[in-house]
């Protein structure tokens, strides 16, 4: 009999390294983020309510080891559902002299990756079918980036 699930197997793993739109069948994945072109990119999320409640995924920065995303100003990752206030987002980020910081904001536009983000920074996404919750960790000042 076959196994219900993914287990040891790559299915749910993305590579991610130029605009892309997410559908339903894009739950439970998780996303490496590159950015190797001249320009940032724009990943498309389905609304809340065409996701459905339950819908999650996970984007992580998978750059060279010691670097950023982008070296240029403007090569960013956005993660955007073309909706207006739909995002709740919180985020711990690295500042200034090696403090931290905690980030909230509860009517959100969009979410994504800042170009000075660094390997491992991270956003998880879920929602209950009528909002976006995000949550996310990086180890660069502003290295999370958040629109409203």
């Amino acid at each position: 009999m076959a196994r219900p699930y993914i287990g040891g197997t790559n299915g749910g793993v993305v590579n991610c390294d130029a605009a892309t739109t997410l559908g339903k069948s894009d739950s439970g994945k998780t996303f490496y983020v590159t950015d190797t072109g001249s320009s940032g990119y724009t990943i498309t999320l389905p609304t809340p309510a065409n996701a459905g409640i339950g819908w999650n995924c996970k984007f992580v920065v998978n750059c060279a080891a010691g670097s950023t995303l982008s070296n240029s100003g403007g090569e960013d990752v956005v993660l955007n559902d073309g909706q207006t206030d739909v995002m709740v987002v919180h985020y711990i980020d690295a500042a200034d002299a090696g403090a931290v910081s905690v980030v909230v904001d509860d009517q959100a536009d969009t979410v994504g990756f800042d170009h000075t983000c660094k390997k491992g920074d991270f956003i998880e996404l879920h929602t209950d079918g009528t909002i976006w919750f995000a949550y996310g960790v990086s180890g660069a000042d502003g290295g999370i980036l958040v629109a409203t």
